[in-house]
């Protein structure tokens, strides 16, 4: 199950990241938008356990991983920006990628175990 999930974001993710900037920014920034509330949140808690679990254990990224990295900084430009036509959902999804990079960071788990969570999204 998580394996499809896993896929099925990063195929959703690539599609973001393969916008150019500008235009292309704002139209993935309503993307986001028109998630559902839990699929947004879903988003941000792998994009968030991602980056810390790489932080900590030194991984690299894979295409679809680096894809998920962008979750954050469209949720940050669309709030500092002023773009997000939802604030209080941009506010939410923020701060569950925030609490999902703490636990990700301070977790004592084994590096391996960390990179089975999601397999293809680490080198």
């Amino acid at each position: 199950m998580k394996r499809i999930l896993t896929t099925a974001a990063a195929g959703f993710f690539c599609t973001i990241s393969a916008a150019s900037a500008g235009n292309g920014e704002q139209k993935n920034i309503d993307y986001l938008a028109r998630m559902a509330d839990d699929k947004l949140s879903k988003a941000a808690t792998m994009a968030g356990d991602m980056i810390g679990v790489m932080e900590r254990c030194r991984l690299r990224p894979t295409e679809d991983g680096k894809a998920i990295m962008t979750v954050p900084v469209l949720l940050y430009d669309g709030l500092d920006k002023h773009l997000a036509p939802d604030l209080p959902k941009f506010k939410r999804a923020a701060h569950t990628y925030e609490r999902a990079y703490a636990m990700a960071v301070q977790r004592a788990g084994n590096c391996q175990t960390e990179k089975a969570k999601y397999p293809g999204l680490y080198r």
